[in-house]
């Protein structure tokens, strides 16, 4: 098996699917592929939950986290996913305004 440096997972819940979290997730991929990032994980998620215990309407929709760094954002767009790839995942530097918290 491919050793990975990262795993992120979009959370599928309800909330965040209504909020465009499979689209955010294709595009991520597809960053991904574009500019030949092979060792990152990509994964769907159940709920994680996070957007319930502060709104039950989602208000952090849609949520990613990203493993084994324990980084969750919320509220992403399609016009975040440049930001996340060229800052945290090529930087290595925490992309402060999406961020939910961090474990």
């Amino acid at each position: 098996m491919k050793p990975y440096k990262l795993h992120i997972f979009a959370c599928h819940g309800k909330n965040c699917s209504g909020a465009g979290s499979e689209k955010l997730l294709e595009l991520l991929r597809d960053r991904f592929d574009s500019e030949g990032i092979s060792d990152i994980k990509t994964s769907k998620s159940g709920c994680l939950g996070v957007c319930k215990e502060t709104n039950p309407k989602g208000g952090l929709c849609p949520t990613v986290v990203i493993y084994p760094e324990g980084v969750w954002y919320h509220k992403m767009t399609e016009g975040d996913i440049d930001e996340i790839v060229k800052q945290h995942i090529k930087s290595g530097k925490i992309v402060e305004r999406l961020l939910h918290h961090k474990m």
